[in-house]
């Protein structure tokens, strides 16, 4: 067997770069939608493990079953929850589109003068912006017109993109869940690190996807069961309020305030107090402090707990300040995802400085 030539090893590792910076460069559109059913996957990946039993050791029917699972979980209510709204904002276009056809310089220059003098400008004030107003009326009514159809076609794009990142995720967590253990046994095959280092990173990534994701869907569906329940009560279309508050819990800090802050206000504006109290108890008391305050670590460390199975749990679910910022940073480049992407990414990086440390921790000067 003829010896390898000196340059042999660095061309091996130039083409490796060329083939993973292609492939980067290649799946650049359908990363987001790969890395999310990879989380998905991974946090759901015991539940296949059972179904993989249950179907006799049939990979293919245990993927098929695991994938249809959360297309009735997830994907259905935020379905319905995007085609009501899609209605909602066609409905309010129609309106917005006939109430601006009838608008005229007359119409704006009271509608200013109103609301100049509820929020009390001077007299001049009001004089000058009436002139603006009767100058460039033609100009406001057009302008006024593109902005409707922009956010119309904003929100069209957006739920069109969404479907189309929602049906390659499925498609993806498929195969994921068929070949996830091929998926592992290669990457560690590849890894130039131990195998033990390689679980080790392995386990990291479980562990996250799994306390994060199971988490939040965990509180997301408490707090939208608790305002279904209220929205009974109060005569609200249960369903479609209950699931609002779910995907809007998974912002924090704010998170289902975003819907039942202005619910509340509506009420006191209507009149209907005793309703306004309730959204504001439930809102803020029982879904703001117990579920989000109290619940959420409960919830977090019972999950982190099965998942770790006696590992050291990550610091990143631990660290106040780490968690926070890696969720915004997450949510600035990614959008709604940033949810989840932001604090594995940094966990991960946390876990790739653990197996540095762990792996020369003879050379690193710790006195």
């Amino acid at each position: 067997m003829p010896s390898r030539q000196p340059y042999e090893d660095g061309f091996l590792i130039l083409l490796i770069i060329l083939a993973i910076t292609g492939l980067i460069w290649l799946f650049a559109p359908f990363l987001q939608a790969l890395f999310f059913a990879a989380i998905l996957a991974t946090a759901t990946y015991p539940l296949y493990q059972t179904l993989f039993q249950h179907f006799h050791q049939n990979a293919n029917q245990a993927a098929l079953a695991m994938s249809l699972l959360v297309i009735v979980i997830l994907i259905l209510p935020l379905s319905y929850l995007l085609t009501v709204a899609s209605i909602e904002v066609g409905q309010t276009y129609g309106k917005l589109q006939a109430w601006l056809a009838q608008q005229d310089q007359t119409s704006l220059i009271a509608y200013n003068q109103t609301l100049m003098q509820w929020l009390g400008f001077p007299n001049e004030i009001q004089q000058q912006l009436a002139h603006q107003i009767e100058t460039n009326a033609p100009h406001i009514l057009k302008f006024g017109q593109k902005i409707i159809v922009g956010l119309v076609q904003g929100i069209i794009g957006s739920t069109s993109a969404f479907i189309t990142f929602v049906a390659l995720a499925i498609f993806a967590l498929y195969f994921f869940y068929r070949d996830g253990q091929t998926i592992t046994y290669h990457l560690k095959v590849l890894s130039p690190l131990e195998n033990v280092y390689d679980t080790m990173l392995m386990n990291r990534f479980s562990e996250l996807s799994g306390t994060l994701l199971l988490s939040i869907l965990s509180i997301a569906f408490l707090q939208g069961l608790t305002f279904s329940i209220l929205s009974l009560f109060l005569g609200l279309p249960a369903l479609f309020i209950g699931l609002a508050v779910a995907v809007a819990s998974f912002i924090p800090i704010v998170g289902a305030a975003l819907v039942w802050l202005p619910l509340t206000l509506f009420s006191l504006v209507k009149g209907h107090y005793l309703d306004a109290a309730a959204l504001l108890i439930v809102g803020a008391f029982i879904n703001g402090f117990l579920i989000d305050n109290l619940a959420r670590p409960i919830i977090m460390q019972k999950i982190a707990k099965a998942f770790n199975q006696g590992r050291p749990s990550s610091q990143v679910t631990e660290h106040t300040l780490l968690t926070v910022l890696s969720t915004f940073a997450g949510l600035i480049h990614f959008g709604i995802l940033g949810l989840f992407f932001g604090p594995v990414i940094a966990a991960m990086a946390i876990a790739i400085f653990e197996v540095y440390e762990h792996k020369n921790h003879d050379l690193l000067d710790r006195t």
